[in-house]
Order: C-alpha cells, then structure tokens, then sequence
C-alpha cells in the first residue's frame, strides 16, 4: 500500500511539474471587459486506446475517431466562454506554438519576459493583445508503479483511453493529452502556474470507476468508447472555465 501511495505521488508530481512559481501580487492576470485575449490551439488526432497488461506480450495500442476535431473542438469551446465573459478572441492562426508558449519565465523570483520569444511579445503587444492562451497536446504520464526496483512508467502522446490489467483486473483512466498555458504579457506572468488551473490539469487524468467491460476490448464501439470523449470534453470544458476565471479574477 506504501508503495502504491507513492508511485501515485510520484505521479501527481510529475503532472504537476517539480517547480514552485514565484509569489504574484493579488488579482495579477485580471483584465477589463473588452481586453484582447490571443488564443491558439494545437491538439492532435486522433483518439488512443494504450492497454498494458500483465505481460509485455499483451500491451496494445489503437486509435479511435473523436466525434470532433480536438483543436477545432477546443477553439470553439475556449472562444465561446471568452466571449461571453466579455473578451475580444484573437486567433494567432498565424503564431506557431513554439513562438507564444513560454512568453513569460520565472527568475530570481519573480517573472519575466521570454528574450526567446520577444518577436512574438512585441508583435502582440502591436496588436494590443493583453493575454495569450496557448492549448497543446502534451505527452502525458499515465502510469507510475514502484515495487522494489526500477519504477514502470508509461506515458500517452494523444487524449484517449489508458487501461491498465493485472491478474483479470482491469483499471480505465480517460487521458486528457493536453496542457493550457496562459500568459499576461504586462507585467509578464505565466498564469496557469497558478490556482485555478494548476490544480486541474495536475489532476487531469481520471480513472472511470463504473466503465462497463467492452465485448471486444481490442477494439472498443464507439458506444463504448463514449465515456471517455465525455470526460475529455468536461476537461476541455473546465480547463477554459478556469481560464476565463483567471482572467476575469486574478491567478491566485
């Protein structure tokens, strides 16, 4: 049971990232109506199934069809929940991810601008963008298990399904592959280190207590694969929930 509570603590950390942000004034990242929010969206496709057994020789993986495009699904939900707390959305469709998603970094205990990303700063700046949101997919770390030696760990590169046997008990976790950075760009602040969302995505993979055994579980139904597109939709839908919260209210 030691063993287990750490692995599973190990896993937390490791979602969660090992670094402690700096200290930020209140209501830092708080924005006025109106206020131009970039936003930009990268989740690949499609759906993974990722089953490790007992033995290496029944792990598995498959893919699955989302019902919707991950990114355009994303956009759409993030753009809605912006709009409606009274932000003006900006589509950096012409921003790659790796020019706006560290726009801001922690040093000396405090934030600073990115000097690797200052093109990008100062053009949004130019266009009087006020915050950027960047959404990816990111690997994930789906499993940590320590039980005397070297810890077995297994990660997914797309949202999905992750299932887990061991002596005919199965264990379903839905994957939300994916990681949401926001960024004030004056002052300078990574937001998402912070409450609400650091919490949430730290949390984001979901183990499905009462996921029914599929007939084929090498290839699930799209009937059965539903309760995992459900879960991965409330995750995108909580995640730009708590976005528009820090904005609206300051990270805390």
């Amino acid at each position: 049971m030691l063993k287990r509570l750490l692995a599973l603590a190990m896993l937390a950390t490791a979602l969660v990232g090992c670094t402690t942000a700096p200290p930020i004034p209140p209501n830092a990242g708080k924005l006025p109506r109106g206020a131009k929010v970039g936003l930009l969206v990268n989740m690949p496709a499609p759906a993974q199934h990722m089953h490790v057994g007992t033995t290496v020789f029944t792990n598995f993986a498959t893919n699955h069809q989302f019902p919707w495009n991950p990114t355009s699904r994303t956009y759409e939900v993030f753009t809605a929940d912006l709009e409606r707390a009274g932000f003006q959305v900006v589509r950096l469709t012409s921003y790659a991810t790796t020019t706006v998603n560290a726009l801001a970094v922690s040093q000396n205990d405090g934030w600073r601008a990115n000097p690797a990303q200052a093109w990008a700063t100062q053009k949004l700046k130019d266009e009087q963008i006020a915050a950027v949101v960047v959404i990816e997919g990111k690997r994930t770390l789906t499993r940590m298990e320590c039980s005397g030696g070297p810890c077995a760990e297994s990660y997914m590169a797309n949202s999905g399904l992750f299932t887990r046997s061991m002596f005919g008990s199965t264990r379903y976790s839905a994957v939300p592959a994916m990681e949401a950075k926001v960024f004030a760009l004056a002052p300078p602040i990574e937001l998402s280190a912070y409450e609400p969302l650091k919490t949430l995505q730290a949390g984001r993979v979901r183990q499905l207590k009462d996921f029914a055994e599929p007939k084929d579980f090498n290839q699930l139904s799209k009937a059965e694969f539903q309760p995992v597109v459900t879960a991965i939709d409330a995750h995108i839908a909580a995640i730009s929930r708590a976005t528009v919260q820090t904005l609206v209210s300051g990270a805390k």
